[in-house]
């Protein structure tokens, strides 16, 4: 009787490869959201396919016996993928808050430790059969130093990216609580699933790669497939998430992409009333000027349905919520920057005055809406109304 091609965890792992496959394309052909942090999360579950489709064929004993077993392409395919998974999702969270331009020279520093990796395994002919631990005897010394630091790259260069990933959705965290309003809760845990998933993962492959010089071949075969597995957990874990919770997947609330704007509010009973409590929301009530506002509470306190909320701002005023109430309090810190009355604060007092409760957020979206930043506003405004107050001022007008 033939052998099987692939064994009962080997199976598992093709399933996960099709699971994984199948969220990369979801994240492609559903509409909405913000591009760069679905393309990132695309790249990440892409370089887990790369990883698990790698490791299925460097450990199955059909795959050992193929040519492709006498050359270095599959490990160092190996290693590229798991060395830049620990970048891309830190790429990932960071994205969540603001564009970021991957183009820029320091970036690259993190693709080191791939080009590392993948330069040696080539240079040492670093093949397949090299890559398995039971060959590692027969090699020389110096194929065995350029394997062992190869080793070292892909079991310890992730972990160190998972604390650089659990501080950046630290500051994420804060960030979203000052600027971003809106941000739905389902993102952050999608975000946390992915992290907190794979800092199991990668803090495993890291104690298994410690502890296979100390443990027989069968128990370090076991760490492996254990390693595995949690990678399986993991993308069936978020599978269902992105199942189950498509729209926060995609970032934001699906629309339909071929209704009319028109109609879309229209469908809204007594829209003109509620477009008015709107503004009373801003006018009256100065709803933006709370630090913590967010759609619900801001619905509540009109007197809307948070949905209709949502679809009025989102149309009316072409943009989302977080957007609409961070540029009435631009607009709000415009007024006091300007005023005489306030001549006297600092522009740390005139960011807390108009809603914001964080220094680095005002000074970005600040600027990205005015084009410059809140002291050249300042001196800016103080200088016109110095022009308008000379007495030369009508001169030069006439």
């Amino acid at each position: 009787m033939k052998s099987l091609l692939l064994n009962l965890h080997e199976v598992v792992i093709v399933l996960t490869i099709l699971e994984t496959l199948l969220l990369c394309i979801a994240l492609g052909i559903l509409p909405g959201g913000r591009k760069q942090p679905r393309r990132l999360l695309q790249i990440f579950f892409l370089l887990v396919v790369g990883t698990l489709s790698t490791t299925l064929i460097i450990w199955n004993t059909s795959f050992q016996a193929m040519a492709i077993a006498n050359y270095p392409v599959i490990p160092a395919l190996l290693s590229a993928c798991l060395l830049l998974q620990g970048p891309v999702l830190f790429f990932y969270l960071g994205s969540l808050s603001q564009e970021i331009d991957l183009r820029h020279w320091r970036h690259g520093i993190h693709l080191l430790p791939a080009v590392l990796a993948v330069g040696v395994t080539f240079a040492y002919d670093l093949s397949i059969y090299d890559w398995l631990p039971w060959h590692w005897a027969s090699l020389s010394g110096g194929d065995r130093a350029a394997l062992a630091f190869v080793w070292f790259l892909v079991k310890c260069s992730p972990l160190i990216y998972v604390f650089a990933c659990f501080y950046t959705e630290y500051r994420l965290r804060k960030q979203l609580q000052q600027m971003y309003s809106t941000i739905s809760e389902r993102e952050l845990r999608l975000a946390d699933l992915v992290l907190g998933g794979f800092f199991i993962h990668w803090l495993w492959s890291f104690i298994a790669y410690f502890l296979g010089g100390y443990v027989s071949g069968e128990t370090n075969d076991l760490l492996g497939i254990i390693n595995n597995y949690l990678t399986v957990l993991l993308i069936n874990a978020l599978f269902l998430f992105g199942w189950r919770n498509t729209r926060e997947l995609v970032q934001q609330d699906l629309v339909a992409i071929t209704e009319p704007e028109k109609d879309r509010l229209q469908e809204i009973p007594q829209v003109d009333d509620k477009l008015q409590a709107v503004e009373r929301g801003i006018g009256e009530l100065r709803l933006h000027l709370e630090s913590q506002i967010n759609l619900e509470r801001f619905a509540d306190q009109i007197g809307v349905k948070a949905r209709e909320l949502s679809t009025i701002i989102n149309t009316h005023y072409q943009q989302n919520f977080f957007e609409f109430i961070n540029s009435q309090r631009v607009e709000e810190a415009k007024r006091l920057l300007a005023s005489p009355e306030c001549a006297g604060d600092t522009v740390l007092d005139i960011l807390y005055k108009s809603g914001f409760n964080s220094q680095s957020a005002f000074h970005r979206f600040f600027k990205r809406m005015v084009g410059m930043t809140p002291s050249e506003y300042r001196k800016q405004a103080i200088d016109l109304k110095r022009e308008s107050s000379s007495p030369l001022a009508g001169i030069h007008r006439s």
